[in-house]
């Protein structure tokens, strides 16, 4: 299984070859440029850092942008299976990745960014899962990336991917309902043509859809039938074009445009059951071709309801192209055909429904849902592979609700599984007390044969369960297909850990039934430490808490602070002490400092609670910070607060209550 936070950075110009690196984050190498830098991960040590894929046996480069323009840092051709992550800033990290990948090509690794000239980004290259390293050349080049190592090192065989998403465009609402298409630009980043064929099954197909993140909440809000491709302009947006000479082939480096009216043009839309993502097939002629019907007819639907500012007041808000190519299939490159782009809600009403416009750039071949990670950065996000078939991405969260329960929040999606997922199942610990069971959907339309009926949940056999019909009572059951994004949800009296495994059983028959997939979810061993003291609340009328996830057992490694209720946005850090205290207002802040003695400051671990109003370090036991520099040993007691800003009203600053930790 594969854990993956999404980004979008940027590099230079120059050209280099260079065999440094460095197995500290803190001693990481310097450079800079566009180039080649050879490495080896054997016999290095896995850090504290790993954002996705169990990323281990690692090496670091600080890397300075000498251009602001598009990069392609890959891994691609390495000798074994790497995962990359890539951060702002020098030296280890204090926020999270703002990318990380695995298996891009093949069982390496590939991140597109847009950098800034001057800027200094730390890269992490390691192994998947902490596996055995191995050597290979870090490659930046210029230009934005691709199943391979961009347009300088192509994938191979045809790739396609969207290389923009550059308009929307609104239709009228019918019944409290709006309907909106949104322009894609395909770029063909492999290094073989791609077919367009049309009035035949080989030509690619395009997916809409629309997210909303809220409240720490990302969901799906509607969702298109599919446009079918007929003919391939051949321009060069994302790399230099080598025309086919024909409209039905995408040549090698090109881009094809399709407008929103193109691909809200409701005569040449097709329904989604008809297709299989993961060998690009489908029915043609295909269902409903030629036919239209009222402005919302096949087109992406969105309730006027979901998009409303008054209600909806801090909702930010994604549109998503996804294209499927029989080619692009064959070739293995389904993961990177998504790409998304963050909307802004303009003038309406709920009668008429609300325009939308475009914002920021495209984040290319990121599937909406990364988005999620950007805006909360203690989600954890888990690629899920199902042998022999496609992929899941299942993000999560757990937030402390400040009353002794957690809340458990999981999106689900399908990017390209045809076996699609039937149940979702989240493991409980004896004794856990379970309620605001949730659950969201998307609606299909238009004669779309899917069922809508939400699934049903169950306690038992250690695990909360979601399910839906199985293919037995119904082969048109509300099962996760692709290009779906499903929510599961609940609050628990147990605390979370990070690293805990859900379980995603497929709806249609093969092997195997079910798969796995790295999770936030309830610990089965109890709470770590004991608060005590009290905090001062904050401008958000309570006061902010810290506890700690992972393994009071310093031989584990696995120890992780977390301060929740925080205010939005702020910076924060977590200090440390052998002795417990209480000083009230310390240098004119308006909280506690329940600590006493010598202190050392995670200074290094400064991190901004954004919309989620939490942060967290996974802390290094070998060696606590200065002043006090010593290891962890079983048997210590050590103590634990977090300072962070507030504006309350003005600028100020506060802390978190306490917690006092025994080690093991």
């Amino acid at each position: 299984m594969n854990r993956t936070i999404t980004l979008a950075l940027a590099a230079s110009c120059l050209t280099a070859f260079a065999s440094a690196q460095a197995d500290d984050c803190n001693a990481a190498t310097n450079i800079s440029g566009t180039g080649t830098y050879a490495f080896n991960t054997s016999g290095a040590s896995d850090s504290a850092h790993s954002p996705c894929a169990g990323l281990g046996t690692d090496v670091f480069w600080n890397w300075t942008a000498t251009a602001t323009e598009n990069v392609t840092i890959s891994t691609c051709g390495a000798g074994f299976d790497s995962t990359l992550a890539a951060y702002d800033g020098a030296g280890c990290p204090t926020s999270a990745a703002i990318s990380c990948n695995d298996d891009s090509c093949g069982l390496q690794s590939s991140i597109s960014i847009s950098a800034v000239a001057g800027s200094v980004y730390l890269i992490q290259v390691g192994s998947w899962n902490g596996g055995v390293g191995g050597s290979g050349n870090l490659d930046v080049s210029a230009g934005g990336g691709g199943g391979g190592g961009g347009c300088a090192n192509p994938a191979s065989g045809p790739d396609v991917i969207v290389g923009d998403l550059p308009s929307i465009t609104k239709y009228n609402a019918v019944g409290g309902v709006s309907a909106y298409a949104m322009a894609t630009t395909s770029c063909n980043v492999g290094d073989a043509e791609l077919d367009w064929i049309s009035n035949q099954n080989l030509h690619p197909v395009i997916g809409q859809n629309m997210y909303r993140y809220e409240n720490g909440r990302f969901e799906q809000l509607g969702l298109s039938w599919l446009k079918h491709g007929f003919f391939a302009l051949q321009q060069g947006l994302c790399c230099t074009c080598q025309s086919s000479g024909t409209g039905s082939r995408l040549g090698v480096g090109c881009s094809d445009p399709y407008s929103s009216s193109l691909n809200g043009s409701q005569t040449g839309l097709g329904p989604r059951f008809e297709v299989n993502a993961v060998t690009g097939g489908y029915s043609y002629p295909f269902t409903g071709q030629g036919a239209s019907g009222n402005s919302i007819y096949k087109r992406c639907q969105i309730a006027n309801s979901d998009l409303n500012p008054a209600t909806h007041p801090s909702a930010v808000y994604y549109a998503e192209g996804h294209y499927i190519a029989h080619d692009d299939a064959a070739s293995g490159h389904q993961a990177n055909n998504a790409s998304y782009r963050r909307l802004t809600v303009g003038s309406g009403n709920l009668t008429n429904g609300w325009n939308l416009s475009l914002a920021g750039a495209t984040v290319r071949e990121e599937p909406a849902i990364r988005a999620w990670a950007t805006q909360d950065p203690t989600v954890v996000m888990t690629d899920a592979m199902v042998p022999g078939d496609g992929m899941f991405i299942v993000g999560s969260n757990a937030t402390d609700n400040g009353d002794g329960t957690w809340h458990y929040e999981y999106a689900v999606h399908n990017l390209f599984s045809d076996r699609s997922c039937g149940d979702f199942s989240v493991p409980l610990p004896a004794g856990a007390s379970v309620t605001n069971i949730g659950f969201h959907d998307v609606n299909y339309h238009s004669g779309e044969p899917f069922s809508g009926t939400d699934w049903s949940s169950s306690i038992s056999g250690g695990s909360i369960t979601w399910s839906t019909q199985t293919i037995g009572q119904n082969v048109n059951a509300n099962a996760i297909r692709w290009g779906t994004l499903y929510n599961f949800r609940f609050d628990a009296n147990v605390a979370p850990i990070n690293n805990g495994d859900v379980n995603l059983g497929l709806f249609k028959p093969g092997g195997p039934n079910s798969i796995l997939a790295e999770a936030w979810v309830p610990d089965g061993g109890g709470q770590i430490g004991t608060n005590y003291c009290t905090a001062v609340a904050n401008s958000t009328g309570v006061g902010a808490s810290i506890s700690a996830l992972g393994s009071a057992a310093v031989v584990d490694q696995n120890f992780t602070l977390v301060a929740s209720d925080m205010p939005n946005n702020q910076f924060g850090y977590f200090i440390v002490s052998a002795t417990q205290g209480l000083l009230t207002n310390p240098g004119g802040s308006q909280g506690n400092l329940c600590l006493g003695g010598q202190m050392g400051r995670f200074v290094a671990g400064v991190a901004n609670s954004g919309s989620s109003g939490q942060i967290s370090l996974a802390v290094d036991l070998n060696g606590l910070p200065g002043p006090i520099n010593v290891a962890v040993l079983p048997g210590d007691t050590w103590n634990f607060v977090t300072w962070y800003r507030d504006l309350n009203p003005s600028s100020t600053s506060n802390f978190t209550d306490g917690l006092s930790v025994t080690f093991q």
